[in-house]
């Protein structure tokens, strides 16, 4: 059974589709940055919840989490990555990057 290729995901979907999916409101934007309320709701601050856009990573500094966009999707849902990742993929109506290492 062949895996997901994560490199070619993170490569193909964006931290703005992931933030509008989550439904997460920016209330400052600078350029490539928003900040908001974290989507896990982990406190009242609107500037806790950090995303870079460029670099599609995001830091909550509430909560501590951090990571990438598939990440950021796969701790919303409360599922593993790859569960996470596939489910992206059928939102977005894509097909998911597979990969065979053997």
């Amino acid at each position: 059974m062949p895996g997901i290729d994560y490199t070619a995901l993170r490569a193909r979907i964006t931290m703005d589709e992931v933030l509008e999916l989550a439904g997460f409101h920016a209330l400052q934007r600078r350029g490539i940055r928003v900040r908001g309320h974290c989507p896990f709701g982990c406190g009242d601050s609107p500037r806790d919840f950090v995303a870079n856009l460029a670099v599609r990573r995001y830091r909550c500094f509430g909560c501590g989490r951090h990571g990438n966009q598939l990440e950021l999707w796969a701790s919303i849902q409360g599922q593993p990555l790859h569960s996470a990742a596939l489910d992206l993929c059928q939102r977005l109506n894509i097909d998911p990057p597979l990969t065979h290492r053997w």
